[in-house]
Parts: C-alpha cells; structure tokens; sequence
C-alpha cells in the first residue's frame, strides 16, 4: 500500500468517527426530551445549530486551510470536535447540552474544508472521484456506527454512554496522522504545473479572505452551492428522525427501528461509494455526464424515500422486511449525486482555493442539512404530525435535481479554463 493510501484510510476512519458523533442522539431522542423536559422543536433547535454554527465558522477553517499547514489544523479541529463530545455525556440539562452539541458541531465543521483540501493536493484529477467515494462513504458509515451504538445500548445503558464511545477513539487516530502524514505541497497533484512542483518549483499564492467573492465567479460553483442547499434538507430531516418515525408510525419498536435505519444507512454507503465510482467513470467519458447521472439519480431516490415513508404500518416480517429492503434502496440511489459533488469541486477550483471552496460547499450543504432538521421539528410540532414533516422534507429532492441539470453545460466549460490558468502558472514557474 502506497503511503497516500494509507493516509486517506486513517482519514477515513477519522472522518468515520466525527460523523458518528451527528448521529448518537438521533435513536435516543425520546428518552432526552422525557428527562430534560423538552419536545420535537427543542430537539430540531440543537441539531440544526450542531450543524449551522460549525458550517458557518468552517469558512474561517477552510481560508486557515488554503494558507497554512494543515496536518496540525486537522489536530486542532478534532480535539474542538471531540471533547465536546465527550463531555455531552455529562449534560445535566438543556442549555449545556445545546452549548455542548453546538460545539462539537463546531469541530465538524472545521475539519470538512481541511480534509478536502488535503486529499486534492495528494490525488490527481483522474483519481478524485474514488477518494471523493471513499472519504464521502466515511459520512454515512459514520452515522450508521453513530445510530448503532446509541440505538442498542440507549434501552440498556442510557443515553449518555455513546457519547463517550464514539469520542475517545478519535484522539489516537488524530495522532496517528498527525505522525504519519506530510503536508502536501499545493499544486503537486495539477495538470502542468504539478511536475514541476515536484522538481521543486515553487507554486507561489497569495491568500485574501476577499477572494471569496472570486469562488462564485466559477458557474459550476454556483450551481452546486444551490443544489447543496435543497438536495440536503431532506438528509437533515429524514435519517435524523427516522427512528423516531418508525417507532410513531409504523409500530416499530426501537431495536427493530434501528435496524431498518441501518439497512437504510447500508443502502447510503453504497451508494455513495458506487455513485462516486459510476461518476467518475461517466465524468472520463464525458465531463458532462457526471452532472446528468446525479440528477436522474436524485430524482429516482425522491420517489422511492416518498415511497418507503407512505408504507403502511409494519403488521408483520414481511412488513418490516419491505420497509427495510426498500428503505436501503431508496436510500442508496438518493446518495449517489453527494461524492460526484466534492469531484467537480476538486476539479473546477485552483489548489489554494480548495479549503475556502470547502468551506462555502459545506455552508451550504450544512444550512440545508440544519434548516432540514429544524424544518422537521417544527413542521412536527406546528402540524402536531412528524409523518407531514418527513415527506415534506423528502419533495425537496426534486428542486435540487433540477438545478443538478444546469452543471451539465457549466462543468466541462470551467474544468478546461482550470486547465488553461494551470498552463498559464506552469510557464511563468519555468520562467
């Protein structure tokens, strides 16, 4: 195994582990809200902050990113993500327990930019779209872990115990990269100008927090910040209260809840994984069919999640295997647009622009992902039904797909002025 790959595997479980903690409350939220006293809305309120604060202060990371070392950013923003996390197993009421999730929220948020913007600078264009299915996965096996731990130990052990289960572990793989990995020189991994680096050229930057201006310039970013907002409101809302779901409407307990949420969360890791892998394929036939398989897929995946929601109750195994065999379906086509995105970021994007472009996707992806969960709350609690706010959450996928149709004629377009401006460095850096 080559050292980048082993380095994106660490990267991997670490990402793993920060996901996992987005999800430990979700099987458990009954038993938080009977003894803090509180409902649905207050629940929506600290999951919607956990990812709204962290997406905003992220775009702070992602300009550190794009100027400064990044193996000891990553340290610092596991530690901000994890001993928050720790330490909400000891929340005594509502408001540390809203600080303390709005904390760890925070850590999430941080390391999302510098993640990615390590990963573009040590992969070539050609190889983005496998470590994009890779580090991608690591989201949603996260939250299958996180759902895992807390939603068959949460009748048993509490609800306070996953919290520590899923923190502890981060801190010896934080370390093991931060030992193990070196700073990747920017521009190494880029059409022209990267042989060069290597020669020991020096790709010269300038970093301004203004140039963020600059990112919405490039029409491919555009389209997927838009997307990002609609297209992840339904992943706020949906696995968030998707245990909580099953046991109000379709006579679950929540041990056989949990299991339908991990075949759902299965049917996301793959795919995420063999959408990443398909796009990529596709984007080497032609840039542009990336763009057009994710929003065909988003489409697809809208219908079957209406589908699986609207299900009459479980009455039986055969009940309760349908709901499972067709949740993990719907889940694994609606997932496939997510890695496609981070590779035509990657490609679209100068190497010092990546942190900051990371940054403004993941403020997107993580307002819609916010609004989603506090969207549901509160349609939850307004419509007194969790059922309206879940497939009204789910009609948001179409909308995005809609917007996926526009990168189909911007991608092609911005990859090849990426190509020219590199060409252009690479002459002045032979110079």
């Amino acid at each position: 195994m080559s050292r980048n790959n082993a380095i994106l595997w660490i990267l991997l479980l670490m990402m793993i582990l920060l996901n996992a903690d987005q999800m430990v409350m979700a099987p458990n939220i009954g038993r938080i809200e009977q003894e803090f006293g509180i409902g649905d809305r207050e629940i929506g309120y600290i999951a919607g902050s956990f990812t709204i604060i962290g997406a905003i202060l992220s775009l702070i990371w992602g300009f550190l990113a794009d100027k400064y070392n990044r193996k000891k950013l990553l340290l610092i923003s596991v530690l901000v993500g994890e001993i928050p996390c720790f330490l909400s197993a000891f929340a005594t009421n509502y408001p540390q327990l809203f600080l303390l999730r709005a904390l760890t929220g925070i850590g999430i948020g941080a390391v999302f930019p510098v993640v990615f913007s390590y990963a573009s600078d040590i992969f070539t264009e050609n190889e983005r779209a496998k470590v994009n299915a890779i580090l991608s996965t690591a989201i949603s096996i996260g939250a299958i872990l996180g759902m895992v731990i807390a939603g068959f130990t949460g009748e048993t052990l509490g609800w306070r115990l996953p919290f520590v289960i899923v923190s502890l572990p981060n801190l010896l793989f934080v370390l093991l990269f931060f030992f193990l990995a070196e700073e990747p020189k920017r521009g190494e991994a880029e059409v022209a100008v990267g042989e060069l680096v290597k020669r020991g050229k020096e790709y010269r930057t300038q970093i301004k927090l203004s140039d963020y201006l600059d990112l919405f310039k490039i029409k491919t970013n555009l389209v997927l910040f838009i997307q990002g907002i609609l297209g992840t409101v339904p992943w706020g809302a949906i696995p968030y209260f998707l245990v909580e779901f099953l046991q109000r409407y379709k006579g679950l307990d929540q041990n056989k809840a949990t299991l339908v949420f991990i075949f759902f969360g299965v049917g996301n890791v793959f795919g995420i994984f063999f959408g990443g892998m398909l796009g990529g394929i596709l984007y080497k036939i032609k840039k542009s069919y990336m763009s057009l398989f994710s929003a065909i897929m988003t489409t697809i995946g809208a219908f079957l999640v209406l589908a699986v929601l609207n299900l009459p109750a479980v009455e039986n195994t055969g009940g309760f295997v349908l709901i499972s065999l067709l949740g993990m379906g719907a889940a694994a086509t609606a997932s496939m647009t997510g890695p496609n995105m981070k590779t035509m970021l990657m490609n679209v994007n100068i190497p010092e622009n990546r942190g900051r472009i990371f940054s403004v996707f993941n403020l997107t992806d993580s307002l819609g992902t916010g609004v989603g969960k506090v969207f549901a709350g509160s349609v939850s609690a307004t419509l007194g039904s969790l059922s309206a706010a879940m497939n009204i959450s789910a009609f948001f996928w179409i909308p995005c797909a809609i917007v996926l149709l526009f990168a189909v004629y911007t991608l092609s377009n911005d990859v090849e002025r990426l190509h020219r401006k590199m060409e252009l460095v690479a002459r002045t850096m032979g110079d």
